[in-house]
């Protein structure tokens, strides 16, 4: 295996001018922070996650977007749903299947957590989907709930992000 996310250049979200390579990223907990139910794999690691699409690395690392369409953002959610008054609300998709995100006040409150309490690190890599796949097996951080062995943890973070789908839905 080529370098493991624990020898990439790690730090603060700010502190990295990203564009559109493509590649892989990691997050991680800061030393020092907590995320209350959580068992972060070493280091802290809680996530790998894939940037391939035209917006490359800058556009997958989840510090400022939507919670709906990113699956960390909604395992941070559930978490932190109590701490920092989340407000999740249901995502219909005519053509797809309904999804649930946070209103917006909420997601800026949790893009702030994540400023304040998580780092990344990047690979640019020719080959990011196979990368991110090698990575995800071999780690299994706790917010992957795809692509390796699914623990305890896993499935309790699965059906922690169902029930907020199943309570929006009632």
């Amino acid at each position: 295996m080529k370098a493991s996310p624990f020898d990439w250049r790690r730090g603060p979200r700010s502190s990295f001018a990203l564009g559109a390579e493509i590649g892989v990223y990691a997050l991680f907990l800061r030393d020092g922070a907590v995320l209350p139910g959580v068992e972060p794999g070493t280091n802290g690691l809680i996530y790998i996650g894939l940037a391939a699409n035209r917006n490359g690395l800058k556009g997958r690392c989840h510090f400022n977007a939507r919670t709906r369409n990113h699956s960390p953002r909604k395992s941070l959610a559930v978490f932190l749903r109590q701490e920092l008054s989340l407000t999740p609300i249901l995502i219909v998709k005519p053509n797809s299947s309904d999804t649930w995100g946070l209103d917006m006040p909420s997601d800026k409150r949790l893009t702030a957590w994540m400023h304040a309490n998580l780092e990344v690190a990047f690979e640019t890599c020719s080959d990011p989907y196979s990368r991110e796949t090698e990575l995800v097996g071999h780690y299994a951080p706790p917010f992957n709930l795809t692509k390796c062995v699914q623990t305890g943890q896993h499935r309790r973070i699965s059906q922690a992000r169902a029930s907020i789908m199943s309570e929006l839905r009632d």
